[in-house]
């Protein structure tokens, strides 16, 4: 059985060995001197006053659960940052077996480096099990505060019991500091309130843990359902778009075939009038049919185009730059548009109808993202530039309302779309643009508009190439 790793989340990573450098260090910070807590407890004695005991005992809990809070998060970040690709049940144990692993070495260490006894007893125990629990069930749809917030309520309601009396005999409590609060309680004739009152606070704390638990797992879960629905939604949306370019694709097959029959028909007679001209030597009448030859085969062939996806044609950019201001002159958006080639003798290797329909398709998006007065786009195509050598790049920009990091990353997919349409535009965009050799990119800002630049490979062949892919 082979267990890869699927996905590893750097920033979840580093942030837990973050955490798990500053529970190291912790105890050069934070100390019972600094908080009196030894002082508020040999008080008690002198004085026989217990609420100075009681004092010292709540500091410590309070202390102990701040100190180890860092490397317990740590250690539940890291396993949290790695997904392991493997149906097999070892796999949600090896995230567990990672905190479990964690936790005891950074005891270790703190006593190497600080010469504290960490005491690796039931509440540190009854947390790793915690860790386990939420690492093994993978709830990766709650936000990280909500568990750091679980996570810091059992702990401290695990921490209180160290100075709870009745468990001196248990792995509990086994510090020097907690220990000494034991003994002065049993001195000044308070274990029955100090047990009862640590077990209403343990009791309050679980309460609040276990609430907050419930409320994180139904959270997870309605999210898990609310991804699922989604996803399923995106399906059948996508099944439906499939049939709908299935049929558009079979009416456009007939279309063409209803087309190029007439026009095969057309070009033909042409022919065949043309060389009864040539016979005759009327020159005059055999150069016009000529030309209506060449404009039918040219009509056939971007008939073609627009069928076969894969067909492409050898094409300048201004061809190209010519095709789309004619489409788009008679549009409400056409004075806005400000053009510029810098490279009208270049060409490529494109399907020149699906080509301009992508450039269109862009225009038309930068028009719906500008405000009512001010608004302009600016379609340049120019070379790469120096490090893009061989390659043409076309730029269209607009100083419109922008787009944000989240739609960004969704723009390309199928469907998705801001407006009340089927969300084919830009999805039809990148895939014109990939098939055609070339790399489509992205910048925007959110109120100060957006840039796109499609770099595509330069067809430096001399002589006219036309090729069709099938």
């Amino acid at each position: 059985m082979k267990i890869r790793v699927r996905y590893f989340n750097k920033k979840k990573f580093f942030s837990g060995c973050v955490l798990l450098l500053l529970g190291i260090c912790m105890p050069y910070f934070l100390t019972i001197n600094m908080w009196n807590i030894p002082e508020k407890a040999y008080d008690a004695i002198v004085t026989r006053d217990k609420l100075e005991l009681w004092t010292a005992g709540m500091k410590l809990g309070a202390l102990n659960s701040i100190r180890a809070f860092p490397h317990y998060f740590g250690a539940f970040i890291i396993a949290e940052s790695i997904e392991l690709d493997s149906g097999h049940k070892i796999t949600k144990w090896l995230k567990s077996a990672i905190v479990f692993c964690i936790i005891p070495l950074i005891y270790t260490i703190i006593s190497f480096v600080h010469q504290i006894k960490y005491d690796f007893g039931i509440p540190a125990l009854s947390l790793i099990i915690l860790l386990i629990l939420l690492g093994k069930n993978d709830y990766n749809y709650v936000s990280l505060w909500k568990k750091a917030m679980l996570i810091l309520v059992f702990l401290s309601a695990l921490q209180f019991l160290d100075i709870m009396p009745c468990l001196k005999g248990l792995p509990t409590g086994r510090g020097e500091m907690s220990k000494d609060i034991k003994i002065i309680a049993e001195f000044l004739e308070m274990e029955p309130e100090m047990n009862g009152t640590v077990a209403i606070f343990f009791a309050l704390l679980m309460f609040m843990g276990v609430l907050l638990f419930l409320l994180i797992r139904d959270e997870n879960n309605l999210k898990a359902m609310n991804e699922l629905k989604a996803q399923n939604e995106r399906m059948v949306m996508d099944t439906r778009l499939r049939v709908l370019e299935n049929r558009t694709y079979l009416e456009m097959r007939h279309l063409v075939h209803d087309l190029k029959s007439p026009l095969t028909s057309a070009q033909a007679l042409v022919g065949v009038v043309r060389m009864s001209c040539d016979s005759r030597q009327m020159s005059k009448e055999s150069g016009y049919l000529s030309q209506v030859e060449s404009a039918i085969e040219k009509m056939s062939g971007m008939i073609s185009e627009i069928l076969y996806e894969n067909h492409r044609t050898r094409i300048s950019t201004e061809e190209i730059l010519d095709s789309v201001l004619a489409q788009i002159s008679v549009s409400e958006y056409s004075s806005l548009v400000h053009v510029s080639n810098r490279v009208p003798e270049k060409y490529l290797l494109v399907n020149k109808i699906r080509f301009s329909r992508a450039l269109i398709n862009l225009i038309e998006n930068s028009f719906y993202a500008l405000a009512e007065e001010g608004g302009s786009i600016d379609f340049i195509v120019d070379k790469a530039g120096p490090d893009g050598e061989g390659e043409i790049c076309f730029n269209i920009s607009d100083n419109g309302k922008g787009i944000d990091e989240d739609t960004l990353s969704l723009i390309w997919e199928r469907g998705f779309t801001t407006r009340s349409s089927h969300g084919l535009g830009l999805s039809f965009v990148k895939k014109v643009v990939t098939d055609s050799g070339g790399t489509i990119e992205i910048d925007s800002e959110i109120g100060k508009g957006t840039s796109i630049v499609l770099r595509l490979p330069e067809d430096k062949e001399e002589e006219y190439d036309e090729q069709q892919c099938n």
